[in-house]
């Protein structure tokens, strides 16, 4: 299930909805948040160096914890001016990104929360991975919000 598609159709749903209530969440501050939910999926690089012959991936997986991410995001920040705001942004969709792995059913264990204060795993079990009907609700619903949004009349204007 959690795919680049889902992660990135959540956040911009929750931004798309956020922005009804707080102006913080504009088109461009949405993107940050989409972009902050792909941050965990640097561990993908492996795939890349994999096909060049290259066995990467214990290091790349190093980036699929919260810390790491977390750490990611923060060197992500210095390059924008607003600092702090961005940084807010980015963390709430790397929220969104772990929230979304938590539900997943995990034979791997499961997502290292509290690491490296903890090795303890945790999964939710609710959502298989090869699930893609997930997929295409969360596709439809971002197209439904983003056509509401477009046509509704009291739309703000970015």
């Amino acid at each position: 299930m959690p795919d680049w598609i889902v992660h990135i159709g959540v956040a911009y749903i929750i931004c798309r909805l956020l922005y009804t209530k707080y102006t913080t969440f504009n088109h461009s501050n949405t993107i940050l948040v989409m972009v902050g939910s792909l941050i965990p999926d640097i561990a993908k690089l492996a795939m890349i160096t994999e096909y060049l012959g290259m066995d990467t991936l214990d290091y790349f997986m190093a980036f699929h914890q919260p810390l790491t991410s977390l750490i990611v995001a923060a060197i992500l920040c210095l390059f924008f001016e607003k600092r702090k705001i961005v940084l807010g942004l980015l963390i709430l969709g790397l929220a969104t990104h772990y929230a979304l792995d938590l539900l997943l059913i995990n034979f791997g264990g499961g997502i290292y929360i509290f690491f490296p204060l903890s090795w303890q795993a945790f999964h939710l079990d609710l959502i298989s991975s090869d699930d893609n009907y997930l997929s295409l609700i969360i596709l439809l619903l971002a197209f439904l919000v983003f056509i509401v949004e477009y046509w509704s009349k009291d739309a703000k204007i970015d």
